[in-house]
């Protein structure tokens, strides 16, 4: 499903924030020519007043990550396994649930596995001079997972493309991603006001809302929302006042044009896409790339807590919902055309 992109009315953004995950550090990068058009769209003031940053802020190293990984092995434990790949690197579950279901890639953020955004028809995301969101060759592209990752423009030398989910969203005339686009550490679109998935070259993945500065150090990066887990908290649309177990939606003062309209579907049992962010003993990441199909997003949310996740960020979901393996869909329904997905290689 998707809706219109916003409006643009903020400065240029020029601040500086190292992350940290889980006590390690990401050191700046040197800056580069070919930075992206930052998107000047209304949001919350206060968080660049406070440095910017407004992402999981153990991930900045005020908080130490507690490791996921027996949770998830536990929660594992109970899913179908469909493949694993990489010697376990990488791994498809299926798991049946009360009132629908759930498939899962389980992904390690180290060698031999690499993540990345590809684009319908392999075109390239940008913005233009009012920073709102275009393909840069000034046309429309959009395509199915399955097309994108049977497509010549996806295969890398060297590597075999085993998974991949749509995520992005996007308007029905400006068809490309509406939040900001790192693609191996070239920095496509900034848009501040849209919570992101970045991935570091390190290995490290985090979720926030990010400046041009911040998404300097993904080597990936791709926007979605709404965030529906923060900081080990479930988002409800049912309170207005944080809680010990529960966080009111939008928790982090995303830029969201018809936030009833999101509510309504976080409320529903449409299908959904989310990717949660996990962390292993040794500090490195791990993601869960997740399709629903028949639950609500609070029930979403609660699996990829169930899983160790901290953190997780929504996609775009309904018939945008779509995911593959090994070339085919990992489900046999109809699905719309979409602007991008994320990708999983694996280097041969």
């Amino acid at each position: 499903m998707y809706r219109h992109s916003s409006s643009n009315r903020l400065p240029f953004l020029v601040m500086i924030v190292v992350i940290v995950a889980a006590g390690a550090i990401f050191f700046l990068r040197d800056n580069r020519a070919d930075r992206g058009f930052i998107s000047r769209w209304s949001g919350n003031a206060s968080a660049l007043q406070s440095g910017g940053f407004t992402g999981d802020m153990s991930l900045v190293g005020n908080f130490q990550l507690v490791s996921g990984l027996e949770a998830l092995e536990t929660y594992n434990q109970q899913s179908t396994l469909q493949e694993s790949v990489a010697d376990g690197k990488l791994r498809f579950f299926h798991r049946s649930l009360p009132n629908g279901s759930l498939a899962y890639f389980v992904v390690q953020l180290r060698d031999p596995i690499h993540i990345e955004v590809i684009n319908a028809d392999g075109a390239t995301p940008g913005s233009d001079a009012q920073g709102d969101t275009i393909w840069t060759d000034g046309q429309q592209h959009l395509a199915t997972v399955q097309e994108m990752v049977n497509a010549p423009y996806a295969q890398r030398e060297g590597m075999s493309l085993i998974g991949a989910m749509a995520f992005g969203f996007h308007g029905d005339i400006r068809t490309s991603n509406e939040g900001s686009v790192v693609i191996n550490g070239t920095i496509h679109r900034v848009n501040p006001w849209r919570s992101t998935l970045c991935i570091t070259e390190a290995g490290y993945a985090a979720i926030g809302l990010f400046d041009e500065k911040q998404l300097g150090q993904c080597q990936q990066a791709i926007g979605g929302g709404p965030v529906i887990l923060w900081q080990n908290k479930i988002v409800r649309t049912d309170i207005h006042e944080e809680t010990p177990d529960f966080l009111p939606f939008n928790p982090i003062n995303e830029d969201f044009q018809e936030l009833e309209w999101r509510k309504m579907i976080y409320d529903g049992s449409y299908p959904k896409t989310a990717i949660g962010v996990g962390s292993n003993p040794d500090g490195s990441s791990y993601l869960v790339m997740a399709v629903s199909y028949g639950i609500k997003g609070v029930d979403l949310a609660q699996q990829l807590k169930a899983m160790g996740c901290t953190v997780a960020l929504g996609g775009d979901d309904d018939t945008s919902t779509q995911a593959t393996w090994r070339g085919r869909p990992i489900r046999s329904n109809q699905v719309r055309e979409v602007p991008d997905a994320i990708a999983i290689y694996v280097r041969n």
